[in-house]
């Protein structure tokens, strides 16, 4: 037969087309109630009135490039580990030099990306971008070490450059700030359909290719973000100040707002678990087969698909309409640190699984929460440098994960990972009181002035 259906095991391709089906579902039921006008908040969140035709065509517009430049990084995110591998490379090195390196450079890139221009910042990220999987072609480790040196700046852009720009462009525009929630909840949606699309075509790639294939397709899928990028507009940060001002300017905001070091240190730890799991999460279910065959792709496909879940159940007409984005980020944080515990006391693939898949749903949901909340806290000029600062925090709580994995078993490190969430859901706790003090005083404020 020419065409023959890959041998994947059946508990792994149920599960992927029970959660296709399930987030399909839930997709319909949130379009539906997006076409009822809801009352009070919730109605004020979803787009609508005169402003919702120039509101969708400017989210069209971030989008599109968004779901190109994620693919991409999904693209090459499938097959490092492989092509590495197939390298004969000390790979623990390489994902540590990138680590180290997003640490090193996020002070200075975030405070470039708000005076240089949020624009600009994004071309730097996808001009380095294809610098880097061409050097991904080479067997040569210090070739390789520049590009995981290179990925740790474009990393600290790819966080922050993007969604600096959309929300400084989404106020510029004069669009309601309540509709910037219906963007983010849309970005994590699509973040985890390109992650899927991304899985199972970088299977075909490597399959026809080799290990570099998906690596080039990524060169072709960031070339044509670079094409629609070059027709933003541009904005800017503080642009007036000199760096040493900007960096002053983000210190000073972070000594004197609680709300922004809460905020910063909630997503420090809730990133810092994240990718501390993307790295065990291979590992972790190999031990549970014992020997048993895992199709990587199809169960990589099925948490992005968990993702995509998350980013919808976060939207204005679902979990949003039930309570505010920073109640639903504790409860982020409590069930994703319960799902983390299942692998420290079982060790049976279905709990595991299962616990893997809850906390993609929590990813899914917590993205969109991160942004809406940066939003609320973080001034504009300052969007780049503050959000840059944390990656420090990140980058170091990920390098601690991954050296961890060297000399502890993995359920050892599940449980440390679950008390960074445990303690994440501590300080969003206080990121609530926080905000409602920060209400109640321009509330005083306001009537002092009156």
């Amino acid at each position: 037969a020419m065409f023959q259906l890959p041998d994947w095991p059946p508990w792994a391709l149920y599960t992927f087309l029970g959660l296709a089906g399930f987030t399909a579902a839930v997709a319909v039921v949130q379009t539906v109630r997006d076409r009822d006008k809801g009352e009070g908040a919730v109605a004020e969140s979803k787009p609508q009135g005169a402003k919702a035709p120039d509101f969708r065509k400017f989210q069209r517009e971030y989008l599109v490039v968004y779901a190109i430049i994620m693919m991409a990084d999904w693209f090459q995110g499938t097959n490092m580990y492989t092509l590495y591998s197939s390298y004969g490379v000390n790979i623990s090195a390489l994902f540590l030099s990138g680590f180290l390196s997003g640490a090193f450079w996020a002070g200075p890139v975030g405070v470039w990306i708000d005076r240089y221009g949020r624009r600009s910042s994004c071309i730097v990220y996808l001009v380095l971008e294809i610098l880097i999987n061409i050097c991904e072609h080479f067997n040569n480790f210090a070739i390789l070490w520049v590009s995981r040196f290179l990925g740790g700046i474009t990393t600290c852009i790819l966080f922050t450059g993007f969604e600096s720009w959309m929300v400084a462009e989404h106020r510029k525009r004069g669009f309601p700030e309540a509709w910037v929630a219906d963007t983010f909840s849309k970005a994590s949606f699509i973040n985890g359909l390109s992650a899927i699309v991304a899985g199972i075509l970088a299977q075909v790639c490597a399959d026809h290719l080799g290990e570099i294939g998906p690596f080039q397709a990524a060169i072709a899928l960031t070339a044509l973000a670079l094409v629609f990028v070059m027709f933003w507009p541009e904005n800017f940060g503080a642009q007036d100040s000199k760096d040493a001002d900007s960096k002053a300017a983000a210190w000073n905001l972070l000594r004197t707002d609680r709300k922004a070091v809460l905020l910063g240190s909630v997503n420090a730890l809730f990133e810092g678990s994240m990718y501390s799991f993307v790295f065990m999460w291979v590992p972790t279910m190999l031990g549970a087969l014992q020997g048993g065959k895992l199709p990587t792709g199809l169960v990589f496909a099925s948490m992005m698909t968990c993702i995509s879940l998350g980013g919808i159940l976060f939207s204005p007409s679902m979990l949003l309409s039930v309570a505010p984005a920073e109640y639903l980020g504790v409860g982020c944080f409590v069930v994703g640190a319960c799902a983390l515990l299942v692998p420290v006391f079982c060790s049976g693939v279905v709990p595991i699984l299962s616990a893997f898949l809850v906390f993609e749903c929590c990813v899914g949901v917590f993205q969109p929460c991160g942004g809406v909340l940066r939003s609320k806290v973080i001034p504009d000029e300052l969007q780049g440098s503050v959000m840059n600062m944390f990656r420090i925090p990140l980058n170091s709580l990920v390098v601690v994960g991954t050296l961890l994995t060297d000399y502890y078993p993995a359920r050892f490190v599940f449980g440390i990972i679950a008390l960074w969430m445990l303690l994440g859901a501590a300080l969003q706790v206080m990121v609530i009181s926080a905000l409602a003090e920060g209400k109640r005083e321009v509330a005083t404020n306001g009537k002092k002035a009156e």
